[in-house]
C-alpha cells in the first residue's frame, strides 16, 4: 500500500511510486526509483515537488516519533551530595553507573527532526552515514578556502559563507539528523584553520535551529553566526592556537579578544545583519555572568548566540582543542548537561539538543548488562537512555547470524537489558577485525 509524505521527510533508502502535481512538470525523473542520492531528493527540491508517494515494502517507512510534553527524560550527571566541579575544571564526568534519572523542564515550540527516528538497520545507517561524511568532507574544503582567504586579507568575503549556509540548510532539510551528528562529531585533531571547527558548529546549530522551528531568515542568520563564530582567531597569532597547555596572563588576554575581532570584521561588511555579529560577539558570554567579554550582560545573550555556545562547547570537549584530552560524544554530552546544571550553558536548549541527538547517539558501540555488545540504532525519544540496539555479539563474544534488534524501553523482555558502557570505536574496531 502506497502511502504519500512531505518531501522534508523523504530520506535515501525509500522507493518512490508517485510524485505530486509537480511530476508533469520533471521529466528528467523516472516515475518509480529507488533514492539512493541526496541530489535526488534535490532535484525533486528544485521542481517544487512538495509530496511524494513511497512504497514501505521496498524501501524504508516513515513513522513520526510524536513529541512527547515532556521531550526529555534524561540523567543528571552527579549525585545531588556531590560539590559541583570548578569553572576551570571543564573535563570533568561522572561514570554512567552513577547517573539517576530524572526529568528535565518541558520544552515548548518544539519541531520533529526533519528525518524522524523509524528503526533503520545497520547498512543503511551505514549508507546514510557515508553520504554525510562525503558531504562534510566537500563542505570543510570549501570552508577552509575561504578562512585561508580572511587570514590572509582581513576580509570576510559574504559570498562564499552565504553558499556554504545555504547548502547546509538544505543538507540539514534532506539528511538523517543522526548520520550529520556523527558525521561532524567525530574525533580528530584540532585544526588550527578553524575550518572543521566552524563547520561542525554551524551544522550543530542548524539542526538545533530547524528544531526549534526557525524560519529561513533565522536559520540563515544563525548559520552565518555559527559558521563565523570564531572568525577573531584568524587575526590572532596561530601559536595561540596551537599551545598544547592552558594559556595564561597576556596569551590568555589576547585569545579572549577574538570575540571582539570577530564581531568587528562581520560588522565591517555590510551584507551581514546584526544577528551575525552578535553570534560572533557573545558566544563566551555564558548565562552564569563567568564568560567573556565582561561588557556584554550575560541576560542580553541572544538566543541564536546559546545555541552556538552550546555547539561551539560540544566540538571542544570531543576535539584535543587546547592540548585537553578528547571526551566521547557520550561523555561530551554528559558534560554539556552539568555545564548547563552549574549555569554555564542554557539547560533548555542543553536539554533540546540531548533530545535530538540522543544519550547514547545513534552509530555508538555499546556493551550491556548481559555482556552482549552492538550499535545503537534508534533513539527512543521519551526513554533517551533506553534506545533501540541491534545486537551484533553474543555474551560469549561469537557474533550472531543476523543483528538482533532489541527495544531497550520495551518492558516485556525476556531479559532484562541495560547498557553497561559505551565501547570506543577503535576498540570496536579491533574487535570486529580479530
Amino acid at each position: 500500500m502506497l502511502k504519500r509524505i512531505p518531501l522534508h521527510q523523504l530520506r535515501i533508502g525509500m522507493y518512490i511510486a508517485g510524485i505530486d502535481g509537480s511530476w508533469l512538470r520533471t521529466p528528467f525523473l523516472t516515475h518509480r526509483f529507488l533514492v539512493q542520492t541526496v541530489e535526488q531528493i534535490e532535484r525533486l527540491q528544485r521542481s517544487n515537488v512538495q509530496a511524494v508517494d513511497i512504497d514501505p515494502s521496498k524501501g524504508l517507512d516513515v513513522t513520526p516519533a510524536p513529541i512527547a510534553e515532556e521531550l526529555l527524560h534524561s540523567n543528571s550527571l552527579y549525585p545531588s551530595t556531590q560539590t559541583p566541579t570548578a569553572p576551570d575544571a571543564p573535563r570533568s564526568s561522572v561514570p554512567i553507573t552513577d547517573i539517576a534519572l530524572r526529568a528535565i523542564r518541558p520544552l515548548t515550540s518544539i519541531q520533529a527532526s526533519p528525518a524522524s527516528d523509524a528503526p533503520r538497520s545497520p547498512d543503511t545507517l551505514n549508507l546514510e552515514l557515508a553520504i554525510a561524511q562525503e558531504t562534510r568532507d566537500r563542505l570543510v574544503r570549501s570552508v577552509k578556502i575561504a578562512f585561508d582567504r580572511i587570514r590572509e586579507t582581513g576580509v570576510i568575503s559574504p559570498e562564499p559563507i552565504h553558499e556554504t549556509v545555504q547548502e547546509v540548510i538544505l543538507v540539514t532539510r534532506t539528511r538523517s539528523t543522526h548520520s550529520l551528528f556523527r558525521a561532524v562529531s567525530q574525533e580528530r585533531s584540532f585544526d588550527p584553520s578553524l575550518s572543521d571547527h566552524s563547520l561542525t558548529v554551524c551544522m550543530l546549530a542548524m539542526i538545533m535551529g530547524r528544531a526549534l522551528g526557525y524560519g529561513p531568515i533565522q536559520l540563515s542568520e544563525l548559520g552565518s553566526g555559527a559558521l563565523l563564530h570564531d572568525v577573531g582567531h584568524l587575526q590572532l597569532p596561530l601559536q595561540l592556537l596551537h599551545s598544547s597547555a592552558p594559556l595564561s596572563g597576556k596569551d590568555l588576554g589576547a585569545f579572549r579578544l577574538h570575540p571582539q575581532i570577530g564581531s568587528i570584521m562581520i560588522e565591517a561588511q555590510a551584507e551581514f545583519p546584526q544577528a551575525v555579529c552578535r553570534i560572533a560577539a557573545e558566544h563566551h558570554v555564558t548565562p552564569d555572568g563567568r564568560g567573556y567579554p565582561p561588557d556584554i550582560s550575560a541576560d542580553s545573550i541572544a538566543e541564536a548566540s546559546r545555541i552556538a555556545m552550546i555547539a561551539d562547547r560540544y566540538d571542544e570537549l570531543r576535539n584535543e582543542f587546547g592540548g585537553l584530552r578528547p571526551l566521547s560524544s557520550h561523555k561530551a554530552i554528559q558534560q554539556l548537561f552539568q555545564d548547563g546544571e552549574l549555569g554555564r550553558l542554557d539547560l533548555r536548549l542543553v536539554s533540546l539538543f540531548i533530545s535530538l541527538v540522543g544519550i547514547y547517539p545513534v552509530y555508538s558501540f555499546v556493551e550491556l548488562n548481559t555482556k552482549e555488545r552492538g550499535m545503537i540504532t534508534t533513539i527512543n525519544p521519551a526513554t533517551l537512555h533506553q534506545p533501540i540496539v541491534a545486537l551484533i555479539y553474543d555474551e560469549t563474544g561469537s557474533p550472531y547470524g543476523n543483528p538482533l534488534t532489541v527495544d531497550l524501553s520495551e518492558p516485556n523482555q525476556p531479559l532484562t537489558r541495560s547498557i553497561k558502557c559505551v565501547i570506543p570505536s577503535e576498540s570496536w574496531g579491533a574487535s570486529r577485525a580479530a
